[in-house]
């Protein structure tokens, strides 16, 4: 059952990347970060417990949420370059992948919260 889920998964984030790919107005910088979570996300995190719906919902939303950062990062780097000078692009070419990995990284673990299933042990009082 488990092998399923993640060869599902892996055919869900490829489908979702190859997506992202032909989209017209995701930048450059933004597509290797979205293959890279999908990929990681998939390997890590299918083959634990949790249903299925739930790990595809939270696969589609940490997709959305890379989406969103990368492109209010650009907007943000834009904006320095124009105030600031050619310095900045620099800086954001450096910047970048570490910037994406805050986020894939606090998303991943913020989606192992929602995947496992606390088991509290009650006393029983005699």
């Amino acid at each position: 059952m488990r092998a399923s889920h993640v060869v599902l998964g892996l055919l869900l984030g490829t489908s979702i990347s190859c997506t992202f790919l032909f989209f017209p107005f995701i930048g450059e910088e933004a597509i290797f970060p979205l293959i890279m979570f999908n990929f990681f996300f998939v390997s890590l995190t299918f083959p634990l417990d949790g249903t299925l719906q739930r790990k595809i919902c939270m696969l589609l939303i940490g997709n959305i949420i890379g989406l969103l950062w990368n492109h209010i990062f650009s907007l943000f780097a834009n904006a320095a370059c124009s105030y600031f000078g050619e310095f900045c692009n620099a800086l954001f070419i450096i910047m970048n992948p570490f910037l994406n990995l805050f986020w894939i990284v606090s998303f991943w673990s913020m989606s192992l919260t929602l995947l496992t299933t606390p088991k509290i042990r009650r006393r029983t009082e005699s």
